[in-house]
């Protein structure tokens, strides 16, 4: 049995074409969330082509989103709970070839390798082996990965660079890229309208929102420095913070909007001037595209683009200012992979034997 164990929507966005390829071999799978991310989550699902939950481990804080530190001391006690009363009835009804699949470094790719480990099954971990080199850079998805690294049994990673960081580790699977690529390229094209030119602009992590001046200085160089309107999207984790930055420094510049559905987005890439982001997911994206990418943070563990079309910031404002005034330079033609890394990984699942039909 394969359980897939997420609570974000980018975990959902490329958890997805794994699940695609499953659904169409006819290979039963079960969704267990935790959502940390509630609302956005379980909207996101239909559109993804997930069907609804088989389990909720939690319920994010009450039913709202992650938003403190307060809320994740009481969404991780909710998970307690749940281990408590579900892991010796679950230990006698799954079947002996069951494999919990996580993804990435969220707080819930944690939880899912540890409850793999306290029900005694199989742990794969897509995305493996992705280091920083630098634990409070990004924080704390840097740890996350070192923990969840340790409790995996079976490693997916995305790059040659990744699968030397897990050193020795048994049961390392190159994928040969990430499955975002799939994501995307799963989706039809779709021809659109010549819009007036922009750039999108995508901050969210803890580090940088966070960080007040950090952020103010972002947006202030962002409408100062950017020759075209920009639109920035905002989720209800980071709502408030970017919303009064631009209301001080990035008015008549930076539109806030709501995130779109992840085949939206892709397209509203595709047809930016240029993108501005800390995400990590959004970079293996953007390199697929080719559109031009600074990339916010103060490090990056993804090799993807870095030297082509991304330029990583390292948190510079003159870093930040010169790509955009020099954005049209970087500005490459997308770069189909060989490989499907979905396929790769559904293919090593089926040969393990937890695909039964």
């Amino acid at each position: 049995m394969i359980i897939f164990i997420y609570g974000t929507t980018a975990e959902a966005i490329k958890i997805a074409p794994i699940a695609r390829r499953l659904d169409e071999q006819g290979i039963p799978y079960q969704q267990w969330l935790t959502l940390q991310h509630t609302t956005a989550l379980l909207k996101a699902l239909p559109s993804l082509g997930l069907p609804a939950p088989d389990r909720l481990i939690a319920n994010g804080n009450r039913g709202e989103p992650l938003r403190s530190s307060s809320d994740v001391l009481r969404w991780l006690w909710q998970i307690t709970k749940w281990i408590r009363t579900n892991v010796g009835p679950l230990r006698k009804s799954l079947p002996s070839n069951t494999v919990i699949v996580v993804h990435g470094d969220t707080l819930t790719t944690v939880v899912g390798a540890y409850i793999a480990r306290r029900l005694k099954v199989e742990c794969a971990h897509i995305e493996a082996g992705l280091r920083s080199g630098n634990w409070r850079h990004p924080f704390p998805e840097e740890l996350d990965r070192r923990v969840v690294g340790r409790l995996a049994t079976i490693h997916y990673t995305p790059s040659l660079e990744a699968t030397s960081n897990l050193g020795s580790r048994k049961n390392v699977v190159h994928t040969h890229g990430n499955t975002v690529l799939d994501a995307v390229l799963d989706h039809k094209e779709q021809a659109g309208e010549d819009p007036d030119p922009f750039g999108v602009v995508l901050l969210h992590r803890f580090e940088l929102i966070s960080n007040l001046q950090l952020l103010e200085e972002t947006i202030s160089t962002l409408a100062a420095q950017s020759p075209v309107p920009l639109k920035l999207m905002v989720d209800a984790y980071s709502e408030q913070a970017l919303q009064e930055a631009v209301a001080k420094f990035g008015a008549g510049k930076l539109t806030p909007q709501s995130k779109l559905e992840h085949e939206d987005f892709v397209n509203l890439i595709k047809s930016a001037q240029f993108v501005v982001t800390d995400s990590g997911g959004i970079q293996a994206e953007t390199a697929l595209i080719g559109v031009p990418t600074l990339i916010h943070r103060k490090t990056t563990e993804q090799a993807e683009g870095i030297g082509s079309n991304i330029v990583l910031s390292e948190w510079k404002m003159g870093k930040l200012a010169s790509f955009l005034i020099d954005f049209k330079s970087y500005r490459r033609p997308i770069n189909r992979p060989e490989h499907s890394p979905s396929d790769v990984i559904v293919g090593d699942l089926v040969a393990r034997g937890f695909a039964a039909h």
